[in-house]
């Protein structure tokens, strides 16, 4: 083996001792660290930017025990996290409503406010540049000289990085203009004598009406604030301040809130009994007011007499001719009522016959009982909202005529008259002539079981007597109506049912007629009286349940309707059941539909 051989044997073996002590060096090193790596969680990166801090450290000085403070010599940070032997308080990264990231925490610890600032807002996604009065001024000499910021010692937790960059700025005097021109924001000093800068937000409503709403949010805003409803599209826009604006999102959301259901079931019944029993013969119509006359009360018409002359055969003496002459005497005369009698001077009385004349005689025989029953049921049922009025009715409108008179035409003394039926005759908001049933309810539910009820159940029908009046000699006649009604408020809890009644009619008639000292005889006497007796009883009882209704009571619909094209073609009939004339030009085709429902 020469020397060469030797050196290169040399030098490769020492190459290999190298590499290997390399080896065993690193293994010794990455060995204690991959088993704290393994036994240790890690927390999640954090989202924010961080400077390379190789000699991050446990800050025993720190005001937070527990959190890893990193301090670059030129660059803001947040740190958000723990040491690693606290592995209970890692990072969290949620958002909130509006789709933020949520800190948690938030520490900062001797940060210049500047770099605070902008690592605050490049976490929000925001540019923004500074105001040059902010980090420097004007010397005497017209130089300008650069102002040393001040540090801050924050943590704050479950905020989002926009609600901690707000919370700084107002704090140390600053504010944010956002120009909607550029994508770059403005950190400038506030003008402590400016008034907030108002914003506009549209909120969308989905339960609420946006009128009621405006209403009750209106006196709450102040007065530079506004807000206007859209009932089209059931949004609210506010224009108002970002300090008041969290107040009134608020306050809107507890008020747009569903509103809850109640079902509504009612039976009404209706039980009317009518006896009538008349016995006997009734003499009304001939011993009372009966009318009696003497005569038969012609005393008008003509009387005549015919003079007829003696007359003989040839010629009369004197040479006087033979005449016959007749004249008629007519006496006029004047009409009078029930019986009377007229006279002359030349005939006597007129009519030659006067006589007594009487309405006649006639007399009622009853021996009857009559018995109706009458039972009439409605069973109105309805769904309604907490709070609003629903009404269901089931009723008949009756005509009531009405003369109008219209105004005179050119040379007449009076219009023409005519008459107008009036299907809705109002009197103090009720409509008179709707007859029927009506059942009017106003739910208001009361804690979680109870219902509150303004209860108006009515029943209406129509007088079989008409009322009838005379003015200036023309009769009028109206119907009469019949309304019985109930108007009460009632506390039932959901599923209970609350009976009213009350309503009830009981009517009894006893009449009697009798011909005096006849009637009396015995025996005979009950040809000469009579009885009549009436009872008429009507009663109402109405049955109200208000039921809560609750979202699982709803169920899913399984129509297909909408999925469904409507091609179902016209199906004519048959020339048998069809008016028109046949076309003998059209095939006979038999058309079936394709829709079936």
């Amino acid at each position: 083996m020469n020397i060469i051989s030797f050196k290169q044997m040399m030098r490769t073996a020492l190459a290999n001792m190298k590499i290997q002590n390399i080896f065993a060096l690193v293994a010794v090193v990455l060995a204690p660290c991959l088993a704290t790596f393994a036994q240790t969680p890690t927390a999640p990166a954090a989202p924010l930017p961080t400077a390379p801090a190789p000699g991050a450290t446990p800050s025993p000085s720190s005001p937070y025990p527990g959190d890893t403070l990193v301090k670059p010599p030129e660059a803001a940070v947040v740190a958000h996290g723990t040491a690693p032997d606290q592995p209970a308080a890692q990072a969290v990264s949620l958002t909130n409503e509006m789709g933020d990231e949520i800190l948690d925490p938030v520490t900062f610890d001797g940060i210049p406010l500047p770099d605070a600032v902008r690592a605050l807002a490049l976490q929000a996604g925001l540019n923004l540049q500074f105001d040059p009065k902010l980090l420097s001024t004007v010397g005497p000499d017209g130089h300008v000289i650069p102002v040393t910021p001040p540090t801050i010692t924050e943590k704050w937790k479950k905020v989002t990085a926009k609600q901690a960059l707000t919370s700084l700025l107002d704090n140390w005097g600053w504010q944010l203009v956002i120009d909607p021109r550029s994508p770059i924001a403005r950190v400038t000093a506030k003008d402590p004598t400016a008034l907030e800068p108002l914003v506009t937000t549209v909120i969308q409503l989905d339960y609420g009406n946006p009128t009621n709403i405006l209403a009750e949010v209106q006196p709450t805003l102040s007065s530079r604030s506004s807000i206007i409803s859209d009932s089209r599209t059931h949004k609210l826009i506010i224009r108002t301040t970002e300090r008041e604006l969290p107040g009134v999102q608020a306050l809107i959301t507890k008020l747009d809130a569903p509103t809850r259901q109640v079902l509504i079931e009612a039976k009404i019944v209706e039980t009317t009994k009518d006896i009538n029993s008349a016995k006997g013969i009734d003499w009304t119509g001939t011993l009372a007011n009966q009318h009696v006359s003497f005569g038969n009360g012609q005393t008008s018409g003509t009387i005549g007499s015919t003079n007829v002359s003696f007359s003989a055969s040839g010629i009369a003496p004197f040479g006087a001719t033979t005449n016959q002459s007749s004249f008629t005497t007519t006496i006029p005369g004047v009409p009078s009522q029930g019986g009377g009698i007229s006279m002359n001077t030349a005939r006597g009385f007129s009519p030659s016959t006067a006589f007594l004349s009487a309405d006649g005689v006639s007399a009622v025989l009853s021996f009857l009982n009559t018995d109706a029953d009458t039972r009439s049921l409605s069973f109105p049922r309805t769904v309604a909202l907490d709070g609003i009025q629903t009404e269901i009715m089931s009723v008949q409108n009756i005509p009531i005529f009405e003369q109008q008179q219209s105004a005179p035409a050119a040379g007449a003394s009076q219009g023409l008259a005519t008459v107008l039926p009036n299907y809705d005759k109002k009197v103090e908001g009720t409509v008179l002539n709707e007859v029927g049933v009506k059942l009017t309810v106003i739910p208001r539910i009361a804690g979680p079981t109870n219902v509150l009820m303004d209860v108006r159940p009515e029943v209406s029908s129509v007088d079989a007597q008409v009322a009838s009046d005379t003015l200036d000699g023309q009769v009028s006649t109206s119907p009469i109506f019949d309304r019985r009604r109930i108007t009460t408020q009632a506390a039932v809890p959901s599923g209970y049912t609350l009976v009213l009644g009350g309503v009830e009619i009981d009517n009894t008639l006893n009449s009697a007629t009798k011909v005096p000292l006849l009637g009396d005889l015995p025996g005979l006497g009950s040809l000469f009286r009579s009885s009549n007796k009436t009872h008429n009883k009507d009663s109402i009882l109405i049955f109200v349940t208000p039921t809560i209704i609750q979202d699982a009571d709803f169920q899913p619909g399984r129509t297909q309707f909408l999925k469904k094209k409507d091609n179902a073609p016209t199906v004519e009939e048959g020339a048998w059941y069809s008016a028109k004339p046949y076309d003998w030009t059209k095939p006979n085709t038999t058309v079936t539909p394709s829709y079936q429902p």
